[in-house]
């Protein structure tokens, strides 16, 4: 009887003491072997009603582009600067208000085609003959919910990849589970859901969340101790007064049997 006590107690103490599994990223890895880089989802996205973007306009002629060009903190008006963020506000009919040539709609296009667009645009005008246009992103970001601690990511670049994402966040601490990361993507009035798997290197290459868009949701759930410890028993099975004295308990229950004997 004694053997059996000790082989339960010493079980429960392994069990409690255990580190957690499935904590380091990429357990599937092949190092040295290699494979054609096929990612998917990898076009650039397209702007949407709600974002915002730069548009800076040069030519030899200063004076004349300096009006297309918006800076934070100016007094633009209608020129779609609110509460001041600078960048062209796209409304919700898709349309951003330029000057001079007034309305014009790039929800749909990505950052080259609106750069195209309004290059040809002003160069067909007359308006700026030698008109190089620069378009960058502002106001775009992806939201981190549960372990990430809750904050938003700017997006920069036409395709910030999931790894990107993880190390602007600062990566993800131990109490984070790592296996089923929930990514929730709204376009073009579809919702869809993602599932991505850290601990498997090809699970998140073939994600279509691998290049993260404006306006996800990244859902991390906590592990499976933090969830315990989120709980009055939860805690109490991680105290070693517990476990001392359930021993005591245990020796005690190993005497009383010796005495009946």
């Amino acid at each position: 009887m004694k053997k059996y006590i000790y082989i339960l107690l010493l079980g429960l103490i392994i069990a409690s003491c255990s580190a957690p599994k499935d904590i380091a990223y990429f357990q599937d890895r092949q190092p040295g072997t290699s494979a054609p880089a096929i990612i998917r989802n990898s076009t650039p996205f397209k702007v949407r009603p709600g974002d915002r973007v730069s548009i800076f306009v040069k030519s030899r002629n200063e004076k004349l582009s300096q009006q297309f060009n918006m800076y934070s903190g100016q007094n633009t008006g209608s020129m779609g600067l609110n509460n001041g963020q600078s960048g062209y506000l796209v409304d919700e009919n898709g349309e951003i208000d330029f000057p001079v040539l007034g309305k014009l709609k790039i929800a749909g296009m990505n950052r080259k085609e609106i750069t195209d667009y309004l290059t040809n645009t002003l160069r067909d005008s007359k308006l700026v003959d030698d008109a190089i246009v620069k378009v960058e992103y502002t106001g775009l970001y992806v939201t981190i919910l549960g372990e990430g601690g809750g904050k938003r990511i700017n997006i920069d670049k036409d395709r910030l990849t999931f790894f990107e994402l993880l190390a602007q966040m600062g990566d993800l601490d131990i109490n984070a589970l790592r296996q089923n990361i929930l990514v929730i993507r709204e376009e073009d009035g579809v919702r869809s859901q993602f599932e991505i798997d850290l601990t498997k290197m090809q699970n998140v290459y073939d994600s279509p969340a691998y290049y993260v868009h404006q306006n996800d949701i990244v859902y991390i759930e906590p592990n499976d101790k933090t969830k315990r410890n989120s709980t009055v028993n939860g805690n109490l099975f991680q105290t070693w007064g517990f476990w001392t004295g359930l021993t005591g308990l245990g020796m005690t229950i190993y005497s009383i049997i010796n005495l009946l004997k």
